[in-house]
């Protein structure tokens, strides 16, 4: 089944729906540390609010804009007066990111008053740092030229 963005602002207006929260990705092409949760939204108000929830207004960023449904529902829910916000995870872009959707879940939890069991993601999380500190490893010792060259293999 297959909803158009109008159709589903449609069925907020209908529902009574007073703010709509999208959710995304924020890739930045290099490793992450520690991921911020950028955001954007329809009002200075609600800029305010998230900021004392912890998220990071960054003029310029995202540089590319918000694309996508995330991006669309907030244009389109504004145009219907209904407050939107957009929550974007800071990533590298490189593959499956459970720090980043870990920190943006932290921040929607609080901002809704959930309660959520991360457990699940914050194994992913292991799993992750350990793949990328093999990786990091890997390419420490080819650039310090320990590694031996493996191109060729007969």
């Amino acid at each position: 089944m297959h909803f158009s963005g109008a159709a589903i602002i449609g069925l907020c207006t209908d529902m009574g729906v007073k703010r709509i929260y999208t959710l995304g990705g924020f890739g930045v092409g290099k490793m992450v540390e520690e991921p911020r949760v950028l955001g954007a939204t329809t009002t200075l108000e609600l800029v305010e609010e998230m900021k004392d929830n912890g998220v990071i207004f960054s003029r310029g960023e995202p540089g590319s804009g918000i694309v996508g449904a995330s991006g669309l529902l907030l244009g389109l829910g504004h145009n219907k007066g209904i407050e939107a916000v957009c929550l974007m995870g800071e990533t590298s872009g490189y593959f499956i990111d459970p720090n980043a959707a870990r920190k943006l879940l932290m921040i929607l939890s609080k901002l809704l008053d959930l309660e959520l069991d991360l457990a699940k993601l914050e194994e992913k999380a292991d799993q992750i740092e350990r793949i990328t500190t093999k990786l990091k490893d890997i390419e420490k010792m080819e650039k310090e030229g320990s590694f031996e060259d493996l191109n060729y293999i007969g």
